[in-house]
């Protein structure tokens, strides 16, 4: 031991020639100046609202935790200029240019050439995906930066294994699943070392249980009263592995609606963002480099290299059962960047070989490298210079703004919550409110313990909570199934004057129609969370514009404009009929019909199922109120096709119209198929 505590304190010479420290270092500040001016100076979507909260309070992420990033964030929030979330944006943003740096050193390794090591590094860089993660609070930079140290240390003539299973444990505390996805490749790496890796197994294991401490350092601080702990205190190891494993998330990440199809889309959707990321010339020269390494680099690392790109990017989707739309598609876009790296990497190889195959002279090989890299620059800087990031800082300010004095207000995930609490909790605008989570997640506050609380105690502890208030209560992108409700548009008011849920009240403040008007109306496609949460709002928004319209009386000019805009994109068609028909005056057919056929022309090939299901349901709802109860049953069965679940509005009449036909045995396969689906715990 007093050995290999020597070798990690005294390496001796230095590993690195201080010439290649020079350029990998230079390559960092470069990318961590673009990565500061680019950041945004507050709370952006996704869930970057939540780790800048949980590093701000030093509280508990999401499952897994990634406690090692919460801890370096939360240094980065002590920072003494910048908002709170600026700084810890800062924080992706050094690991985003500590990874290139380290791409530089890897690429040097295997192309020989300096101007193609920058062409690798710099590539990677600049590409539209990684880019986007060193700009906001989040683990995918870090992940990157141990992957490619970790592939660095693994490539030299005699690896330093002990450095190897301390960072290969670090990296477990940051992002264990996509290090686990790419460590097969390591092994075939280090093959020819796996004697003395057999001999030195003891040490080595300590070392990686030393990477891992951020977990014990996770599970001992959950048992603290945290402002920010997502599934509370983990005091029994069956907490500990639900939340560790993941197990929550069991539904997201087997979809029981998922199928065949959904694979198809998500690979062609990958296909489509490779090409992307090193604008297409680029990915070009990487696939040119994957050709070419299993003759330049040798077969191992070949092999390394080629296992270390398809573990977190096709094995992954394989592994992953996800319905595909257009915000699944975005929540998986980040996680092949390990992926990229190993293209980027090929992408340097691609470019030397190209310059020795062609004996290009030195000044066009620079002309070459650097309008590459200008190119991938631009296809960059229109996703992550030029598109919106704070977007969803307006829309929780201006929540903040209409939201009634001495509000209780329960949201619901990451679009709602994330810049909700920035700028209650940490920013301390609107003390008089108190945020829950609906699901008990997240917030220190909970109402239950959601590891051990089911659908029925939840609804019953919030009934009981609600119950119990004299203030407003108020629900954001959810309502109350047990009262009526005053509809806000951007929040829903809990009426305690009736237990009658079907009784709503539209009263949208002026603050709110203005932001409608300048923020949602519009649809962006800038930024696919952003492009997603509009089109929810614009189906709440029509569906409140809907439901107030008086039969016989045409509508106020404003109001006109308002359904013209909305009814000209799916979302919105969707929810003029769906208002239209709760519309307590009654509907016409005829109309709600038109406003179904708009939704069904604008339906885009990557809505969410739900949605798609909610279509079918509403067109059954109306064929069935005209007598059409063979059309109404094969819409409601095209809504159980869709979505499965038993969350779905299709299932209760579908079951209801099965029992009226007789066909018991119908109705008992529709709740056998339901009950199939696995149920995810809260």
């Amino acid at each position: 031991m007093e050995l290999l505590y020597y070798r990690l304190l005294h390496l001796g010479t230095p590993l690195i020639p201080r010439r290649e420290v020079l350029h990998a270092g230079l390559v960092a500040l470069a990318m961590f100046a673009l990565y500061a001016l680019t950041a945004p100076h507050t709370v952006a979507l996704e869930d970057d609202g939540l780790f800048i909260l949980s590093s701000y309070f030093l509280g508990i992420e999401h499952p897994p935790g990634y406690p090692l990033f919460t801890l370096a964030g939360h240094l980065f929030s002590r920072l003494p200029f910048g908002s709170v979330a600026y700084r810890v944006h800062l924080a992706s943003a050094l690991f985003g240019a500590l990874s290139c740096g380290a791409a530089w050193l890897c690429a040097r390794a295997l192309s020989g050439r300096s101007l193609a090591a920058y062409v690798s590094a710099l590539g990677l860089g600049l590409s539209p995906v990684f880019w986007s993660q060193a700009i906001i609070a989040e683990v995918y930079t870090l992940n990157t930066f141990f992957f490619l140290v970790l592939t660095w240390l693994a490539l030299q003539p005699r690896p330093n294994l002990p450095w190897i299973a301390l960072i290969f444990g670090l990296s477990l505390s940051n992002h264990y699943p996509l290090m686990l996805l790419v460590a097969p490749g390591f092994a075939v790496l280090l093959w020819p070392w796996r004697r003395e890796i057999a001999r030195r197994a003891p040490q080595l294991a300590w070392l990686l249980i030393l990477g891992l401490l951020p977990y014990a350092w996770l599970v001992w601080h959950s048992l603290a009263p945290l402002p920010v702990s997502f599934y509370g205190p983990l005091d029994t190891l069956h907490d500990i592995w639900f939340f560790i494993s993941r197990a929550g998330y069991a539904e997201i990440d087997h979809s029981p609606s998922a199928g065949w199809l959904d694979h198809v889309k998500f690979f062609r959707y990958f296909i489509g963002q490779l090409l992307l990321q090193f604008a297409l010339v680029g990915t070009a020269l990487a696939a040119g480099g994957f050709a070419m390494q299993w003759r330049r680099l040798g077969r191992r690392i070949s092999a390394f290299l080629t296992l270390a790109f398809l573990g977190p990017s096709v094995l992954l989707l394989l592994l992953l059962g996800f319905d595909y739309s257009s915000i699944s598609a975005h929540i998986f876009h980040v996680y092949p960047l390990p992926a990229y790296a190993v293209a980027a990497l090929w992408l340097g190889v691609g470019f030397a070989w190209t310059v020795e195959r062609y004996a290009l002279r030195p000044v066009p090989t620079l002309a070459a490298a650097s309008g590459l890299l200008a190119i991938i620059f631009a296809v960059g800087a229109r996703t992550n210079i030029f598109a919106d990031q704070e977007w969803g800082a307006r829309y929780a300010r201006t929540l903040l703004k209409v939201l009634p004095p001495n509000a209780v207000v329960f949201t619901r995930g990451e679009a709602d919550l994330g810049p909700l609490a920035y700028f209650h909790m940490i920013g301390g605008e609107r003390p008089d409110i108190t945020l829950y989570q609906s699901k008990g997640l997240a917030l220190g506050n909970r109402l239950f313990k959601p590891t051990e609380t089911d659908e029925a105690g939840r609804q019953r502890a919030l009934r009981e909570a609600i119950a119990r208030q004299t203030d407003p209560v108020v629900f954001t992108l959810e309502t109350f199934a047990g009262s009526a409700s005053i509809d806000r548009w951007l929040y829903t008011v809990v009426d305690k004057s009736s237990r009658d849920a079907r009784k709503v009240t539209v009263d949208v403040p002026p603050e709110a129609v203005e932001f409608f008007e300048r923020d949602v109306a519009a649809a962006s496609q800038d930024n696919a969370w952003v492009a997603f949460f509009q089109g929810q709002l614009r189906r709440r928004y029509a569906e409140g514009l809907a439901r107030r319209l008086e039969r016989g009386r045409a509508p106020d000019e404003r109001t006109r404009r308002h359904l013209e805009l909305v009814s000209r994109d799916f979302y919105g068609a969707l929810g003029i009929a769906e208002g239209l028909i709760n519309n307590p005056a009654g509907y016409s057919v005829a109309e709600v019909g038109r406003f179904l056929d708009r939704a069904r022309e604008s339906m885009p090939s990557d809505a969410a199922k739900d949605e798609v299901a909610r279509f079918f349901s509403l067109r059954a709802s109306v064929r069935a109120s005209l007598g059409d109860e063979s059309g109404a049953l094969r819409d409601f069965e095209a809504a159980v096709g869709v979505w499965p679940a038993p969350e779905n509005p299709a299932v209760q009449p579908l079951e209801q119209l099965y029992t009226k036909a007789g066909n018991a045995g119908a109705a008992e396969a529709l709740r056998a198929r339901l009950k199939t689906a696995p149920v995810m715990r809260p």
